[in-house]
């Protein structure tokens, strides 16, 4: 047992030797590989951040829901609920509140997307407000419906957390695996 001390020991000095001969640059280089990796690290406190926003899975049932805090990189973000077109898309319409449906397609369900909204820098509220009922602020593509709920006014490397509390359930809309978008406008799809 003592042999192997001695040999981890004589490994161990041998390593420290390497290492204090290696050229200032070699050190320079291994330091900011390092500091790299440590950033890269702490970047992944936010795991729904991309490089466009934030893209978050939910629930629409009655509670709340948060997002991690995320730092802005632009003035100006929306908030959006987006669904995949996995029902119907009369009845995913409706449910979302779309306020523009042809006139055969008569809503049999009504809005069950309602909700209050937050945005947090810290403690403080910055912008706020709510979506119920009908909306026109919609943007669909081939697999997805998305619903504007909201915008604020960020600023650059401010952190920020968006706080949205459903106020009706709109569990019934689950299937249709919603998430939460917090995009610049300029953005476009995911």
């Amino acid at each position: 047992m003592s042999m192997n001390r001695e040999i981890d020991a004589g490994l161990k000095k041998w390593h420290m030797l390497r290492i204090r001969k290696l050229p200032v640059t070699c050190k320079l280089i291994a330091a900011f590989c390092m500091l790299g990796l440590a950033s890269s690290i702490w970047a992944q406190g936010c795991p729904y951040c991309t490089k466009r926003g934030l893209d978050m899975p939910i629930s629409l049932a009655l509670g709340t829901v948060q997002t991690p805090e995320f730092t802005a990189k632009h003035k100006i973000y929306l908030i959006a609920i987006q669904s995949q077109w996995l029902l119907p898309t009369v009845e995913l319409r409706c449910k979302m509140g779309f306020g523009v449906v042809p006139p055969s397609d008569h809503c049999r369900s009504e809005a069950v997307l309602e909700a209050d909204w937050q945005v947090l820098d810290g403690d403080q509220v910055i912008a706020q407000g709510s979506a119920k009922g009908i909306s026109r602020d919609f943007e669909a593509g081939k697999d997805y419906i998305r619903r504007y709920i909201g915008r604020f006014d960020g600023e650059s490397k401010h952190r920020y957390v968006v706080r949205i509390t459903f106020t009706k359930d709109g569990s019934s809309l689950d299937v249709t695996n919603p998430r939460l978008i917090v995009v610049p406008p300029d953005s476009g799809a995911f």
